[in-house]
């Protein structure tokens, strides 16, 4: 082991126990592709932090803008909606949350009761079309899709069913709200579809748009797909940061204009 390596493995955050140095180590030798990934994104969070950018396990950033007159729409929330439920309570920001799996339902309703106004669930959909499209619900894990070549829909149990669809055109007049402080976009594959076609002026209401991008999960698609979106993007006015280029903050520079940077 190289000395460069030696200096990435001890500072590592996953490596501060011997217990773990230990299990890391086991894996680095496993999988050696994995210390390549572990040190750009533990490099990468320390010039995020330095640009300003916040980091909430397991994989979102953002610019640490917001406040009780913040509006945040989570497009993919889950059942736990665990990022809605930190931006609330952080921030006391309204949080719209849009995910049209029927089983995460029960859970979103408990969440929306407990956050008393800031929290609300819309059972739809956001893709490239508006009206009813076909939703394919895994029963063996959590994430669903509209693509029949998603990974968990290739190897689950499925069940489908139609659920309202809206394109982003849409979602402003929709949720009430000119401007949207932070649209965070986790679609499962159908973000290259609903990409492909946006114009600047669809996204002209965004400041900050988080998207977690599926060329892993999807077969019709690819690392180079994700990067021909990332630059179409970045034509209409954004600038990025990714810490894992799977998980991309793009920013408006209308609003960030002294944070010309991307990775």
């Amino acid at each position: 082991m190289n000395d460069i390596t030696k200096k990435i493995i001890t500072k590592l955050p996953i490596l501060k126990k011997p217990r773990k140095i230990t299990i890391a180590f086991i894996e680095y030798l496993k999988h050696p592709k994995k210390i390549t990934y572990d040190s750009k994104v533990f490099f990468r969070k320390q010039k995020a932090q330095k640009i300003g950018i916040s980091y909430f396990d397991p994989n979102f950033i953002y610019f640490n803008t917001f406040d009780k007159n913040s509006v945040v729409v989570d497009v993919g929330c889950g059942y736990e909606a665990d990022f809605s439920k930190h931006i609330i309570y952080k921030y006391n920001a309204k949080v719209f949350a849009i995910d049209p799996t029927k089983k995460h339902r029960k859970f979103l309703k408990v969440i929306e009761e407990e956050a008393k106004g800031k929290f609300t669930h819309l059972q739809l959909a956001i893709s490239s079309k508006n009206g009813k499209i076909t939703f394919k619900e895994t029963q063996d894990n959590e994430s669903g899709s509209i693509l029949n070549d998603h990974v968990n829909i290739l190897k689950d149990k499925i069940k489908s069913y139609e659920v309202e669809s809206m394109t982003l055109n849409n979602l402003p007049d929709k949720i009430n709200s000119e401007i949207i402080d932070f649209l965070k976009l986790d679609i499962e594959g159908a973000e290259y579809e609903l990409l492909a076609k946006v114009t600047k002026d669809n996204l002209k209401p965004f400041k900050q748009i988080f998207i977690e991008f599926h060329h892993n999960a999807i077969k019709s698609y690819s690392l180079s797909d994700t990067k021909t979106i990332v630059k179409s993007i970045c034509e209409k006015g954004f600038n990025y940061f990714t810490l894992d280029d799977v998980n991309y903050l793009f920013y408006n520079l209308k609003y960030f204009k002294n944070n010309n940077i991307s990775k």
